[in-house]
């Protein structure tokens, strides 16, 4: 209200001609079409008046010094508005670190990565003021995207606006896949941490070595550029066999337990991971090194020796991790700690965060609670109430519908919950895994990087819409109902891991517990954390909406006519089906086969199980090919495991099928296939 009345009490437009304003006037729309072009939506921009000139017209100062964000800020808005010079009479685009406009920044969220931008008077030109070089690149990043979005190669379209804007969370990134690979992309979003496993080892000499592995140089090379801050890990503190630990130093190796585990009762482990952390945060630019420990024991334990077995084998490991920091520090006093918790450590959190010291920063990964596209909460109540202290709690998430396969998935409902949550409780920073690339969820990335930034800014279908505007998606309104009718629909397919969850085989296949009657109940999460195959559908209803939802996106993806987006739906429309075709099994299929009265309401069911499984394999290997051509995964691979387990599903139904509709004589009621 307080934004609209503003408006309706200003002359809007304004045409920069010479040093001379002549007012037009904007309407309302007009201001909510530039704040589409602008990601993540600043929490406070209020645009008062637009100018057009040439770009010979426009001129960049900026603040002395040699800072990489800076200078960046300086090169991509040479790059966008020209190079002109900063006369008088031209429109002055003027950057400032510090000073008294600065002042009010103190006062936000986060304000190291806070900014302004502020009119001159009379149109004269905008400010760009910020406290620390990062806020100047991404109040440069702001602006750029504004004037891009209606400039010409003539002329510049500039808005006069008045921007105080901070991210709601601290840290925003990635962790592991090609995120190095992307870094012009993760700064335009204000997206600030890549973090990738080093290589370490132990040398001939029993000292530690570590680097980063062959290619990930860009994230401490020009990381800095663009706001990134590089975080090098040391692995899963388990799975350090072939590194040369044991060579040098056998006395490590467990007794008993879990192949790979570590005997914390014996000093060497903390001087190797000392130099690890030494010549991983020596590194140019790196500031914390983080240790992940200990992620799957195989409830086979840890060391069994007799000094290990007398304590919980999760605080050895965390006690052997803060004496390796603290001798670390003593050659490399700056170096920070970030320390991962795991399945693993699970139960033993509590007392994981007792040992802790203030300065030390957590990240809360569990492979079956974190990655999860479930809805619902993930910060559970100790790591709620640790954040409320004051304390640094970073959460470690899945971007995607999958962890590792390929699998389409634009979900603005989804992510918004996540990060709203973070937000809510505190948490302050997320890492997300998103594979096999980044470029696989897109439209999820920038949607984290939108609601991270700013959780009560835009809803779901406002960021569709300038997911769309800014992609050139048209018509955008169409996108962004397809984005409102596919997202709770695939929300719900991926957090029951259907049909995902057939990889895994933690349970009876289902074509098998449907043969045999123990296909679980609608609703049913086994273990709290399995929820395969409709853990998130509480009801029939529930399922056929889903259903309609799907066959809506469909059709309006269509009518869009982007390829990737009509397999997309294709895909989530072929998992509904199947879906729903299981569930109509489910209620007619028993340990007998089926009664003669429902064989040809089976032989259906059977057939559109099989059709839509088929559907979903086809287009998921579509959509893969449209969005990664450049990939070419082998048949066997990772990467096609979803597309693997449709073909293997549709064999194992055939078969069912032909067993429960045998009439008498082994022949099928009819030739269904």
């Amino acid at each position: 209200m307080r934004l609209a009345v503003f408006l309706a009490a200003l002359v809007v437009g304004a045409v920069l001609e010479g040093r001379a304003a002549e007012p037009r006037s904007m309407r309302a729309d007009a201001v909510r079409q530039w704040r589409l072009h602008v990601v993540p939506l600043p929490q406070k921009m209020e645009i008062a008046a637009e100018v057009r000139l040439p770009r010979e017209r426009v001129g960049v100062s900026a603040p002395p010094g040699n800072h990489p964000a800076i200078n960046q800020a300086i090169r991509e808005l040479h790059a966008c508005v020209g190079a002109g010079s900063a006369d008088e009479g031209a429109f002055r685009i003027t950057l400032l670190l510090g000073g008294a406009d600065a002042l009010a920044l103190d006062a936000v969220p986060n304000a190291d990565q806070a900014y302004r931008i502020l009119p001159e008077p009379e149109h004269a030109g905008l400010r760009i003021v910020a406290r620390k070089p990062v806020g100047l690149f991404y109040g440069t990043k702001t602006l750029t995207q504004l004037i891009s979005a209606k400039s010409t190669d003539a002329e510049l379209c500039i808005p006069v606006l008045r921007v105080t804007d901070w991210p709601d969370m601290p840290e925003r990134g990635f962790w592991g896949s090609d995120s190095f690979r992307h870094l012009p992309w993760i700064g335009s979003m204000k997206l600030n941490v890549v973090e990738q496993i080093a290589a370490v080892w132990v040398d001939s000499d029993g000292k530690g070595q570590a680097r980063l592995k062959p290619g990930r140089e860009p994230m401490i090379e020009e990381g800095p550029r663009y706001g990134v801050l590089p975080v090098p890990a040391v692995l899963h503190l388990e799975q350090l066999s072939g590194k040369g630990l044991f060579e040098a130093y056998p006395e490590l190796k467990s007794q008993g337990g879990q192949e790979g585990a570590i005997c914390y009762s014996q000093p060497a482990f903390v001087d190797v991971l000392a130099d690890w952390i030494v010549a991983l945060g020596s590194l140019p630019n790196v500031s914390d090194v983080d240790v992940w420990m200990t992620e799957n024991l195989h409830r086979k334990g840890g060391c069994r020796c007799e000094q290990c077995r007398q304590h919980d084998h999760n605080v050895l490991e965390v006690r052997a991790i803060l004496a390796a920091w603290r001798k670390a520090k003593q050659r490399l006093p700056d170096v920070g700690l970030r320390v991962l918790l795991s399945e693993e450590t699970y139960g033993s959190n509590p007392l994981i965060l007792a040992e802790l010291p203030k300065d030390v920063k957590l990240v809360y990964y569990h492979s079956l609670r974190t990655y999860t596209a479930q809805r619902r909460e993930m910060v559970y109540p100790l790591l709620e109430e640790y954040a409320a202290q004051g304390r640094w709690l970073g959460v470690c998430p899945q971007l995607t519908g999958v962890v590792g396969p390929a699998s389409p998935f634009s979900g603005a409902q989804f992510v918004h919950y996540r990060m709203k949550e973070f937000v809510d409780k505190q948490v302050s920073g997320f890492t997300a895994y998103v594979i096999p690339s980044l470029t696989h969820a897109r439209f999820n990335v920038e949607a984290a990087a939108e609601w991270s930034w700013n959780v009560a800014g835009r809803g779901t279908r406002e960021f569709a819409l300038s997911y769309a505007v800014r992609h050139g998606i048209e018509p955008p309104e169409l996108f962004a109902e397809w984005s409102e009718a596919i997202g709770p629909a695939a929300w719900d397919l991926y957090g029951s891991e259907w049909p995902t969850g057939e990889r895994r085989r933690s349970g009876t296949p289902v074509v098998e517990a449907l043969r045999t009657g123990k296909l679980p109940e609608l609703g049913t999460i086994r273990g709290d954390v399995y929820p395969h195959p409709w853990g998130q559908f509480r009801s029939e209803r529930q399922i056929r909406d889903g259903l309609a939802d799907a066959r809506r996106a469909l059709e309006l993806a269509r009518r869009i006519g982007r390829p990737e987006i009509v397999e997309e739906s294709r895909v989530i429309e072929g998992y509904i089906r199947s879906l729903t075709a299981l569930y109509d099994l489910s209620k007619i299929l028993g340990p007998d086969g089926v009664a003669p009265e429902n064989r040809v309401q089976a032989a259906a069911a059977f057939q559109e199980y099989v059709a839509a499984c088929e559907q979903a394999e086809s287009s998921l290997r579509a959509w893969s090919r449209l969005i990664a051509p450049q990939l070419e995964a082998p048949p066997g691979s990772r990467y096609w495991q979803v597309a693997e387990v449709l073909k293997r599903t549709v064999r194992e139904m055939r078969a069912l099928a032909t067993e429960s509709l045998a009439v008498p004589d082994g022949q099928n009621v009819h030739n269904v296939y």
